[in-house]
């Protein structure tokens, strides 16, 4: 199943504002790009890199986690089995897991440190060896002020379930820019959002079964059901989706160095249902080349769409191959340090624009289709909520029941 919602891309319009308006960057892919996605921070917590690579026979958009190139659906293919590493001050090696197809995680005690300088390596399967530029985290202003205001006309085309415009929490807020130096920023945001359905079988039941870990439980096919059938089972316990931005929100204090910078739009959080969420606002510095990089991106899609423009293709990002200089990869590998301020969106500003435990129909644009007892099957279990990066059965970290 999955559990994404195909949110669209923001940008701004120059560096010096924070407009938040989609774009989409489409291109024909006609060979395979690898497609680094990776951000060392100072925040605590797991930190992942992720390796890909694209289908030749897909029609590729710029975005999600690369903010370079996606390919929809299943044409996305995991780069497994890399011996990856991080590189710390030239010296120290990390050695990075893979915990899922193509994610590979930090050792889990790891946080970055300010004014260190991070290379990614990494060895495929077939010899290929590559690495990144050595990127040295930069510092990052504190969050001074956050507020939310309801924007009815929030997002356009995200949802089917709402139409035209999916209404958001657009989040503005207050910092103070240092003087004296070059500061580059970056906002993206995670979501949690209570979900009450936690499997989808297509021609098939869910059943529960003991596994070395405990219960667990999943899918089977069964062939006495249509193609097109499907039931979705209610969670068995608390459950929590995460989404995270696919916003490219960036800013140059180029033209504002030392000024404060107050009521910036710097989110727009999608009204999935009604109920409270959490929201993790993080506020990234950014290295000068990890900035370029993501401005490119930016004209790239600005600038696609007249005769005279030039056609959207993958950028060139700061990863080589070490023995063919001339391959092109896509994505980027950087370090950052985050100022993150965390909040619960109580939601009471919404304006009856959303209800409650709607968030498997405002993803699916659909009603849950549940399993009827039957004499086959006379107990219909509860599904289990099974933790990945987008998904926890475990209370988020700052999760308020009551305001």
């Amino acid at each position: 199943m999955n559990y994404r919602l195909s949110f669209l891309l923001t940008l701004i319009i120059t560096g010096i504002t924070a407009c938040v308006e989609p774009y989409s960057v489409n291109f024909e892919s006609a060979k395979e790009y690898i497609v680094v996605d990776g951000v060392v921070t100072d925040l605590d917590g797991p930190q992942f890199i992720t390796l890909s690579k694209t289908n030749p026979e897909a029609t590729n958009e710029s975005s999600e986690f690369t903010q370079t190139i996606w390919t929809k659906g299943l044409s996305t293919l995991p780069l497994e089995k890399a011996k990856a590493k991080i590189v710390v001050n030239g010296s120290q090696i990390l050695n990075l897991t893979e915990v899922e197809p193509g994610v590979y995680q930090l050792p889990a005690n790891f946080k970055g440190r300010v004014g260190d300088a991070y290379e990614l390596d990494f060895l495929m399967e077939n010899g290929k060896h590559y690495k990144s530029s050595a990127e040295v985290m930069p510092p990052v202003s504190a969050v001074k002020r956050a507020y939310d205001v309801f924007n009815p006309k929030g997002i356009p085309k995200l949802s089917e379930y709402y139409g035209e415009f999916t209404p958001s929490n657009d989040i503005y807020l207050d910092f103070d820019d240092p003087a004296g130096e070059k500061n580059f920023y970056r906002w993206q945001w995670t979501l949690w959002e209570l979900q009450k359905t936690c499997t989808t079988c297509n021609q098939g039941k869910y059943y529960l079964f003991d596994s070395e870990n405990g219960v667990d439980g999943d899918c089977f096919k069964d062939l006495t059901l249509k193609y097109n059938d499907i039931y979705d089972y209610t969670c068995e316990d608390l459950c929590w989706d995460i989404f995270y931005s696919k916003d490219i929100t960036i800013f140059s204090d180029i033209y504002t160095n030392g000024q404060g910078q107050k009521d910036k739009l710097v989110a727009q959080i999608p009204l999935l249902q009604s109920n409270p969420c959490l929201v993790s606002l993080q506020q990234n510095s950014l290295t000068p080349n990890a900035y370029r990089f993501l401005k490119l991106i930016q004209d790239q899609a600005n600038n696609s769409g007249t005769l005279a423009d030039t056609p959207p293709a993958p950028i060139q990002g700061n990863v080589t191959n070490q023995n063919d200089k001339n391959e092109l990869i896509i994505g980027f590998f950087t370090a950052s340090s985050v100022a993150e301020y965390r909040t619960m969106l109580w939601r009471k500003n919404i304006k009856n624009a959303a209800v409650l435990n709607q968030l498997f129909k405002t993803i699916h644009n659909r009603d849950p289709i549940l399993e009827e007892r039957s004499a086959g099957r006379p107990y219909i279990p509860l599904a289990i909520c099974k933790k990945s990066r987008s998904r926890t059965p475990f209370l988020p970290e700052d999760w308020k029941w009551t305001q």
